[in-house]
């Protein structure tokens, strides 16, 4: 534990000590951040990166027990080492000349078949219902949505001063504790030194920032956390390998998938940049970047925590962090406005709720079909009684009067599952569609069919253009093939 410790605040005095020399290494290569008035350099991840490597250097020079570690590497973690290489270079490059998503993403997905083919894969997922093995196909796909989809949600994180670096600190040390707890003592090395890098940084990039990640930064913490995630998967029971990391990576797997949502949801192109992140709404309610950013500490730190429940391999800790995520969504949701996903719900519910809505529709036109061969008054009101009685219509009403006007209106309204002659008092809680009609082929008489219903209840699932298109005619039709009612 003492190998550890050191780790961690070696690493941390050298993060603080080596992010002013990376801002003016950014500055001096072009790797700056021009949106704001004050140009700000986009270099930190370099010295996270730094910090990192050189406390896991300098211990092997001074620790026997950390020397071992340091020269004992698997294939797999081998691989990964290069692949971070990978897309530190990657990140560099974007942050200095600019890099569009396809070119990107062409790497990001490159590095990670790579990852899969000498061993750092997803083999298994993890389901209430118990182990699932993948076969190579499915393996290889989840494999490489998980390391790119990780790598990619830290990096649209960091949109805000302190975000993405916050998010880092708290998902690596949940991943070292899983780490030791687990005996994987060169992973839970691995992620304590970046994390005490991470944290050495934060104080320059903590609102307002002096120095960003970059997307050097940003993209190597990503990819670090995804593949060290997967090579404790292949290690560790498969509950706690798989369910940990992804709980404690919530608020950054959350944001993306509710952005994604969000732009198909509103037919943008998924991959296009936008402001309306988490972080971004948070701004939105008049917080200050820092108190921003400090809510999101505190949910990751919660994440943090909750996957710690994991460590015992019971099904309660899954049932509290599914609470806390539903919980997080719903308060996103609600608080935030993320009016796609208010449109979603109501799409969902006429899903669950479409058979009634097919039910009713198939009435209209059984009505309207009815309505052809009515010969008296009674049987018009009796189809529309038994229509509208089951309805989602708080109120019908039926008028008929003279084309001119002169007299003789009457008026007829549902009550109690019949249509009695009645007048219909307009309520000001109700909002109505009122839906003329001409009376016979010599239009002497005029009618209207009017619905209404209250304000503030579930959203509407009946077709009312099927209601004006079909039964509205066959109604007109009717009312002027019989004889018309007796008076009241």
């Amino acid at each position: 534990m003492r190998s550890y410790l050191s780790a961690f605040l070696v690493a941390l005095v050298l993060g603080v000590l080596l992010t002013p020399a990376a801002a003016r290494l950014g500055a001096r290569f072009g790797a700056i951040d021009r949106a704001k008035d004050t140009p700000i350099p986009r270099a930190g991840g370099l010295a996270v990166v730094t910090a990192a490597v050189l406390a896991l250097l300098l211990l092997g020079i001074v620790f026997t027990p950390v020397r071992a570690l340091v020269r004992y590497s698997r294939v797999e973690l081998s691989a990964v080492y290069l692949g971070a290489l990978g897309i530190l270079a990657l990140g560099v490059i974007d942050d200095i000349k600019g890099l569009g998503a396809p070119p990107k993403f062409a790497v990001e997905i490159a590095i990670a078949v790579g990852l899969y083919v000498v061993g750092v894969r997803v083999s298994t997922v993890w389901l209430p219902f118990g182990i699932v093995s993948l076969g190579w196909a499915l393996g290889l796909a989840f494999t490489v949505l998980w390391i790119v989809g990780i790598t990619n949600a830290f990096n649209l994180l960091d949109g805000i001063d302190g975000a993405a670096a916050g998010a880092a600190i708290f998902a690596l040390l949940a991943m070292f504790v899983t780490s030791v707890t687990l005996g994987q003592p060169l992973v839970a090395l691995l992620t304590v030194a970046l994390a005490g890098a991470t944290l050495g940084f934060l104080p320059y990039n903590f609102p307002p920032a002096k120095v960003y990640l970059g997307d050097a930064g940003s993209l190597f913490l990503g990819f670090m956390l995804a593949t060290l995630a997967l090579e404790g998967a292949s290690k560790g029971p498969a509950i706690v390998a798989i369910a940990i990391p992804m709980v404690a990576f919530a608020v950054p797997v959350l944001d993306t998938l509710i952005a994604v949502v969000r732009r198909a949801a509103r037919g943008a192109p998924v991959f296009k940049g936008d402001r309306e992140h988490l972080h971004h709404r948070l701004l939105d309610l008049g917080l200050t970047p820092a108190q921003a950013a400090a809510i999101l500490y505190l949910v990751c730190g919660a994440f943090a925590l909750s996957s710690m429940l994991f460590l015992n391999q019971n099904v309660r800790g899954l049932a509290v962090v599914l609470t806390m995520v539903g919980a997080v969504v719903w308060l996103s949701v609600r608080y935030l406005r993320l009016h796609e996903f208010f449109e979603l719900a109501r799409l969902a519910q006429r899903g669950f709720t479409q058979t009634r809505a097919i039910q009713f529709n198939v009435s209209v036109r059984r009505a309207a079909d009815g309505l052809d061969r009515v010969r008296s008054w009674d049987e018009i009101v009796r189809i529309l009684a038994d229509l509208f009685a089951e309805s989602e219509f708080d109120g019908v009403r039926l008028t008929l009067r003279p084309a001119n006007d002169e007299g003789g209106r009457r008026e007829f309204r549902l009550e109690g599952g019949e249509i009695v002659e009645a007048s219909v008092p307009i309520l000001a809680d109700e909002w109505g569609v009122h839906m003329p009609f001409p009376v016979g082929p010599d239009g002497r008489t005029k009618g209207e069919l009017a619905v209404f219903r209250r304000y503030g209840r579930s959203a509407l699932l009946t077709d009312v253009d099927l209601i004006v298109e079909v039964l509205r005619p066959a109604l007109g039709k009717a009312a002027g093939r019989v004889p018309p009612p007796p008076p009241a």
